[in-house]
């Protein structure tokens, strides 16, 4: 099942928005977070609490940080926060209408 998050990172050089893309297994999920024109590979587990424990790099211009994200998903809604080495950023993330990118639509089409 892949998910799909309109996420938002707020950084310390401020707001950046991105596309988080999920293919859950059970547990666990792979994926892409899509951010400042990187594609950075997602891997992850979902814990007994519910929380997604997620591990992947954030490549930036200048540098890769490497780093464990922890969301909570409520009523639709992503938020948690990144742990890196020099920095944590908060995250805010909303579910894409239809899934993954390109799927919005795909079955008022088959209807």
């Amino acid at each position: 099942m892949t998910e799909c998050y309109q996420v938002t990172l707020h950084s310390q050089m401020g707001p950046r928005t991105g596309l988080l893309t999920l293919e859950r297994r059970g547990n666990y999920f792979t994926g892409l977070l899509e951010l400042m024109g990187y594609e950075n590979t997602v891997q992850g587990v979902q814990a007994e609490d519910g929380n997604l424990h997620l591990f992947h790099p954030i490549r930036t211009a200048v540098h890769t940080l490497l780093c464990e994200t922890v969301l909570a998903l409520q009523d639709g809604h992503l938020t948690g926060e990144t742990t890196a080495k020099a920095c944590r950023i908060r995250w805010e993330g909303v579910p894409l209408p239809g899934g993954a990118p390109g799927q919005a639509g795909q079955e008022e089409q088959r209807a």
